[in-house]
């Protein structure tokens, strides 16, 4: 058990991280499509050799196409751009509690398409998460400044495509295709949409180390993307997907805390009531039991 927590805190450090990260690749100069391109690339490359290593080939069968270009818009190339093009925008604090509303999303999509009941628990869990955004863009002194509004309510976006993605693959036959060659698929498929989106608009860089901050997180993001991704599938076999869900508290949590060391940040008490209710809707809305 202990090992269980242990490596649950990894992951929250890990893909809390990435908010940082990414503020810190964009304030180097990356842009939203480059980022994204670079991160997948990375990404696929690392995933890759262990697919590689431990089954020695990637074979996709054709019924798998369709769906891996529509998990790669839906997980990566929307949500990806939205999130780089907001951080610039945004602090990594704040970003991170904005992005952390996936669970209530999904919620609520399964309610509306009847895949899941409804339970007064998980509908107060709703109403929680939702007022906590409320009160991080409602009142005066809550953002830094009143016209980061739009990109909180554009990162929300982010948490809407993650949402959508979980009905879909809950809905996918994946046909013995493993959730990590999957990863690794949609990696690659992205790498290539970005890549020619970025030259189309001129948002294609070189990732050259004598621009050291933008080279460090850039790698880091995509290390992160593919290890985090990796050993939160192990952690599901191990403990559970109900326990390996608790992540996304942990993710928020450190999210706010890597900005606070790295970058300095400061929050409003508004901010830090709209963490404290974010987390209770998360907590609320979570199913009790794996399915």
């Amino acid at each position: 058990m202990a090992v269980n927590f242990l490596i649950l805190i990894i992951l929250g450090l890990a893909w809390g991280l990435s908010f940082t990260l990414g503020k810190i690749a964009i304030t180097a100069g990356g842009t939203p499509i480059g980022l994204t391109f670079w991160q997948s690339l990375f990404s696929g490359l690392i995933l890759l050799a262990y697919v590689f290593f431990r089954h020695g080939k990637i074979i996709i069968p054709k019924t798998m196409f369709l769906p891996i270009v529509i998990i790669t818009f839906l997980s990566v190339v929307i949500p990806n751009i939205i999130f780089y093009a907001c951080v610039a925008y945004l602090d990594a604090g704040v970003l991170s509690i904005s992005v952390s509303v996936i669970p209530l999303f999904t919620y609520l999509i399964a309610l509306g398409l009847r895949m899941d009941k409804f339970k007064v628990r998980r509908v107060i869990g709703l109403i929680t998460g939702f007022c906590a955004l409320l009160i991080l863009i409602l009142p005066e002194n809550s953002l830094p400044d009143k016209r980061d509004i739009p990109w909180v309510l554009l990162a929300l976006n982010c948490a809407l495509c993650y949402a959508l993605e979980n009905i879909y693959i809950d809905r996918l036959e994946l046909q013995n295709f493993g959730p990590i060659r999957l990863v690794c698929a949609v990696s690659f498929v992205s790498a290539i949409i970005t890549f020619f989106l970025s030259i189309v608009m001129n948002q294609f860089f070189i990732l050259k180390p004598t621009n050291l901050y933008l080279f460090i997180s850039t790698l880091g993001l995509g290390f992160i993307s593919a290890s985090a991704y990796s050993i939160f599938i192990y952690l599901i076999g191990r403990a559970g997907s109900v326990f390996s869900s608790q992540v996304g508290y942990l993710v928020t949590f450190f999210g706010v805390v890597w900005g606070i060391i790295i970058l300095g940040e400061s929050h409003s008490l508004f901010v830090w009531v709209s963490l404290v209710l974010i987390m209770m809707g998360i907590f609320l809305v979570q199913p009790r039991k794996a399915s």
